[in-house]
């Protein structure tokens, strides 16, 4: 049997972009639900495009520093445990984003991109209440 390597070629060359494009599709979704420093990451709605600010919330003894906040659409706000106790961020509104006790130990980041205009509160169940005690906002300009 005489092999042409041309037909070959031609034959094999959309099979090897289809794999390819595969592949970093494959990728694209893992980079979307981790941080570079393997943190957690909630990316919302992926119609915004993440404007690369990164906007840090400490949680500390029993508050949220800052307490307010305001970010524009697609900025990521960055929710770090530096003190010795547990803690939890909640959404007061949606309960779309968030992180619980689990994954929000001492030492622990949790991010979420905003895609929406808005004020979003939030709180920590373990050191208050939606409306006292460790509490912040998040306000979200377009």
């Amino acid at each position: 049997m005489n092999w042409n390597p041309r037909l070959i070629q031609r034959a094999i060359a959309p099979i090897l972009v289809l794999g390819s494009v595969a592949t970093l599709a494959a990728c694209g979704e893992d980079q979307a639900n981790a941080g570079s420093d393997g943190s957690a990451v909630d990316a919302g709605a992926t119609s915004v495009a993440p404007t690369g600010v990164v906007v840090p919330v400490v949680a500390l003894d029993n508050s949220f520093r800052p307490q307010a906040l305001e970010v524009r659409v697609g900025d990521t706000v960055s929710w770090e445990n530096r003190g010795n106790n547990d803690h939890n961020v909640l959404s007061i509104e949606t309960g779309a984003w968030g992180a619980e006790v689990i994954a929000f130990n001492p030492g622990d980041v949790y991010t979420h991109v905003f895609t929406e205009p808005g004020e979003y509160a939030y709180y920590c169940s373990i050191h208050g209440s939606e409306h006292a005690g460790m509490t912040g906002t998040i306000t979200v300009k377009p």
